[in-house]
């Protein structure tokens, strides 16, 4: 089921260029090595580790810390590194988990049933393959916590 709404996102995109969603452990442990699926991910420049609360937790970096390859404050201005003219590039089933969960509002006062807390939460368990993902692809500084 796909609760995209290109209809009210175009005019705003707000998410999109100031916060990428946060993705959940199963994408990375569907793999059959869970670390270097999310080492890949990580080397890619397309995805950071981001912190919340002392837990890392994986999600598409902005256009600004592509560079870096970290989570950094103040990349908050910049857009995802998904973001493409008419929208998101990735498929919808490809998307972050918390980008999947959002749900539009005319008013611009999206909600995400599955936020930055739940993915913390989901992580936590998973900080050893977070580690290990970070020996096999290391980032360039530790990522600063975020705020909710």
């Amino acid at each position: 089921m796909s609760n995209e709404r290109p209809d009210l996102c175009a005019g705003c995109g707000e998410c999109c260029r100031t916060r990428p969603g946060a993705e959940e452990p199963a994408r990375f442990l569907a793999a059959p090595d869970p670390a270097a699926a999310l080492a890949r991910a990580l080397r890619s420049g397309d995805w950071v580790l981001a912190r919340l609360a002392g837990i890392r937790y994986p999600r598409p970096a902005t256009v600004a810390e592509r560079s870096t390859g970290t989570a950094h404050r103040g990349a908050e201005a910049s857009p995802c590194v998904f973001l493409g003219e008419s929208g998101c590039r990735l498929p919808f089933a490809d998307r972050p988990r918390m980008c999947r969960e959002l749900e539009p509002w005319a008013n611009g006062d999206c909600q995400a049933s599955w936020d930055l807390p739940d993915a913390t939460r989901a992580w936590a368990p998973f900080q050893r393959l977070v580690e290990d993902a970070v020996q096999a692809a290391p980032p360039t500084a530790d990522p600063p916590p975020e705020t909710p």
